[in-house]
């Protein structure tokens, strides 16, 4: 008999309370069986090729699981599962492919947080192999996206948010020798306060001030 859906989310919730990952990735792997047309089986794919990457250590079998995610076009797990997959295919070796990847969420014309961690990874695969001149260009559209993040997240209220994209929007700053402008980001950032921007970032931001 097929599980209600509501159910086997109430026990994720009871698996995740108790670390139980064997318990998260065997519901997981029901729900994508039982329910394939849910959003929910989407965000499921997504987290088992997490587990199969960092837990279980099978890249191979986790770049197609974040592949089949990408297809199914989910607004947030489908471009959180083809960052991971370009990632990844780039450990593989495959570095036009995971590019290309790469490309289909960075560049785009409404920002979020996949595309802005897209940009970045580009950004570090073209500094290793010298390409200076890819590096900038993906650089500069990055603190774009990042600049337009800030306002909207300034516009929402979500302090959280706006807290993380300030900092790497500062990081990128500093890279590209825009030492006042990251000072006044970081600035914002600190003013926050650790409540908002948890300990650890926080420290990281106080430290690049100074």
């Amino acid at each position: 008999m097929m599980a209600d859906l509501q159910a086997l989310l109430e026990q994720l919730t009871q698996y995740d309370s108790a670390n139980d990952h064997d318990g998260l990735r065997k519901v997981r792997e029901q729900i994508v069986a039982e329910h394939p047309e849910s959003d929910e089986s989407v965000e499921a794919l997504y987290k088992i090729g997490l587990d199969m990457l960092f837990r279980q250590r099978q890249l191979d079998d986790a770049v197609e699981t974040f592949g089949i995610a990408a297809k199914r076009k989910h607004p947030y797990w489908s471009l959180a599962a083809r960052t991971s997959q370009g990632i990844c295919l780039y450990h593989q070796g495959k570095k036009q492919k995971s590019i290309f990847e790469l490309r289909k969420v960075g560049i785009t014309e409404t920002p979020s947080e996949h595309s802005v961690t897209a940009l970045a990874f580009m950004e570090t695969i073209f500094l290793n192999e010298g390409n200076l001149d890819e590096v900038e260009r993906v650089r500069l559209q990055r603190l774009k996206q990042l600049s337009e993040l800030i306002e909207q997240t300034k516009a929402a209220g979500d302090k959280s948010s706006l807290g993380q994209y300030l900092w790497k929007y500062s990081v990128a700053l500093m890279d590209c020798g825009e030492l006042e402008e990251a000072n006044r980001a970081l600035t914002q950032a600190k003013d926050l306060g650790p409540e908002i921007l948890g300990a650890k970032l926080f420290r990281a931001v106080v430290d690049a001030l100074t």
